[in-house]
């Protein structure tokens, strides 16, 4: 059944045509159905993600194209997944920006992407910002995201590998170790207009303290239930002045914050 759900939701849709274009779109179709039987066995789209490396390269978002090199992340990383279910993930469901005002994405100046992977969120941002953060707990991603940032001429931009917060699925990682407001302070940001985080449950930890907050207009956050409570990091969005709104792994909206799966925050202008 969530194959099934994932198939509506990431093929049969508006934005998978908006973001891959018609010529990428139909490889995408007939990529599908020549990987139906692999799909069925696996469970998931991987054999998809894994049949797409070599075509997807180019997409558009917002109207807006930019680079994030498929084939060039799978070629260079020995995983189990692919490149091409980011692109699911973040450019066809949209799961970052799918519940935040328009205006949250086109003021997005300053960014940190934290959790930031092969880099497809910070490609994403090369429409936008001006700056971008990109933090990574995994040292053999930091020449995957400096790959995907080249291919787009973009040059304004940090990466740090570190391990941000505390406990989570990735706490016993040998990298360094900052704290948010760390960041801050090493690369001078006053102010962020907009934070992704996605760091595996330790997210939790990040609202132990949340001084760091005052200076922070939007974010978009993964939820790991497993590792904490939800209410803690709603009680501490809502004590700083921000809205927010709740989805579960759907992307549909919920007031249940038992279902929370992900969390869109942003202050009003």
């Amino acid at each position: 059944m969530k194959t099934f759900k994932k198939i509506q939701n990431n093929l049969l849709s508006a934005r998978a045509v908006s973001v891959l274009g018609p010529k990428l779109y139909a490889s995408y179709i007939v990529n599908f159905f020549a990987n139906i039987p692999e799909i069925l066995r696996a469970g998931d789209l991987r054999p998809l993600d894994k049949s797409m490396q070599m075509v997807a390269k180019q997409f558009c978002y917002r109207s807006t194209d930019f680079f994030f090199d498929c084939q060039f992340c799978d070629e260079h990383l020995e995983e189990d997944s692919f490149a091409f279910g980011s692109v699911r993930e973040i450019y066809i469901r949209d799961c970052y920006f799918k519940w935040h005002p328009p205006s949250v994405y086109s003021r997005a100046r300053t960014v940190i992407d934290l959790g930031a992977n092969r880099g497809a969120f910070s490609s994403l941002m090369t429409t936008k910002a001006r700056f971008i953060l990109s933090v990574e707990c995994y040292e053999q991603y930091v020449p995957i995201i400096r790959h995907n940032m080249g291919i787009n001429n973009y040059t304004s931009y940090a990466i740090e590998n570190a391990f941000v917060g505390a406990g989570g699925s990735l706490a016993d990682s040998n990298c360094q170790r900052l704290k948010i407001d760390e960041l801050f302070r090493r690369h001078n940001l006053e102010s962020v207009d907009f934070i992704k985080l996605d760091i595996e449950g330790s997210e939790f930890a990040l609202f132990d303290s949340t001084v760091w907050l005052q200076h922070v207009n939007a974010l978009s956050m993964e939820v790991h239930p497993l590792h904490g409570d939800p209410n803690v990091i709603l009680e501490s969005l809502n004590g700083h002045g921000f809205i927010y709104a709740i989805a579960d792994e759907n992307l549909q909206t919920v007031n249940d914050v038992k279902q929370a799966s992900f969390i869109y925050a942003w202050k009003n202008a």
